[in-house]
């Protein structure tokens, strides 16, 4: 007479007949009816339970909620229909866990990323980047960094985009070698490394630049040209009338000449590029034998002819020669 053998839900598992052994159905060994030796299957049975069938390969045909103790991994695993998962610690694996519990925590072997389920989904812990795109952010060297002069040892981080290194950023100023510069500069020659931030690249500027709190430039800003005022009187003039007088008409003569000196989308003759609106321009004006002055004017809308650029000037300047506010800054 078989033995049926049957799962916790009540179906059948297995049906042994009489004087078998079924080694396929599970990872135990299922004895039929009148077997010789049953007590030599039955006591290796109780083995594999006891060791959670401790072994570097995982057991045969196993069943949903099987124990098996990776010994490759030094790790508890359940069998979750799919495949041996921890029950504890981290998920090590290119794919999530089926089974999933808030607060588990998956460690993506293809991305390179730490994940943690919320109770609805896996969240990112980090890196933010997988590593299927390189590396990002800052690390550090891959080598020990030294003076190529003196071989002290250098404090050194590494600015990283794609995988590729793109700046330095040190605590000292010192002299990199040919080797490392080709390394983590592209640039196969020393080179002078700052007590700061030293760029592979270049740098585009596209807001305010300021050095110790000093403004040097910002967006759409442009030195133009020169052109002498000397023709339109003194600015420095102690008679104080005269001077602004003579600063009104210096700007409306550049005002007059700005389609000789600026290249804008309304003088075509003088084109070479257009600028934006919002733009601002500076022209040096000089005068006698002084130090030049600089003069801003502003791209906009002309207010009269819709769709026109016109070159404004922009905002007032205090000027010290004249104790007053003019359309003048002095250098």
């Amino acid at each position: 007479m078989a033995y049926i053998i049957n799962n916790n839900d009540g179906t059948t598992l297995a049906n042994v007949a009489n004087g078998d052994v079924d080694s396929n159905t599970t990872s135990l060994d299922l004895i039929g009816k009148n077997v010789d030796n049953y007590g030599q299957y039955f006591n290796n049975n109780l083995v594999r339970l006891l060791t959670n069938f401790s072994y570097n390969q995982e057991p045969r045909s196993p069943q949903i909620g099987q124990l098996w103790f990776n010994t490759s991994i030094k790790r508890l695993t359940v069998y979750d229909g799919v495949s041996f998962k921890p029950t504890y610690g981290a998920t090590v694996s290119g794919t999530p866990s089926i089974t999933t519990s808030t607060g588990d925590i998956w460690y993506d072997t293809i991305n390179g990323q730490m994940k943690i389920w919320n109770g609805l989904a896996y969240k990112l812990i980090g890196p933010p980047v997988s590593v299927l795109y390189g590396k990002f952010g800052v690390d550090l060297p891959y080598n020990t960094i030294r003076d190529d002069d003196t071989k002290v040892t250098q404090k050194i981080g590494v600015i990283y985009s794609n995988g590729n290194p793109i700046a330095l950023m040190s605590t000292s100023t010192f002299s990199l070698s040919a080797k490392d510069g080709n390394s983590y500069l592209n640039y196969n020659s020393t080179s002078s490394i700052v007590n700061g931030i030293t760029v592979a690249g270049s740098v585009d500027v596209r807001g305010s630049f300021y050095i110790n709190s000093n403004y040097q430039m910002s967006s759409n800003r442009v030195l133009t040209a020169g052109i002498d005022i000397t023709a339109y009187g003194d600015p420095t003039d102690p008679d104080v009338p005269t001077a602004i007088t003579n600063i009104e008409a210096g700007n409306i003569a550049i005002s007059q000449f700005l389609s000789l000196i600026f290249t804008t989308a309304t003088n075509n003759t003088y084109q070479d590029i257009g600028y934006p609106i919002g733009s601002d321009a500076r022209v040096v004006c000089y005068y006698s034998s002084q130090s030049p002055t600089v003069r801003r004017f502003h791209l906009i809308y002309d207010p009269l002819h819709p769709n026109i650029k016109m070159w404004r000037w922009w905002d007032l300047y205090y000027s010290n020669a004249l104790s007053t506010f003019t359309n003048i800054v002095v250098n």
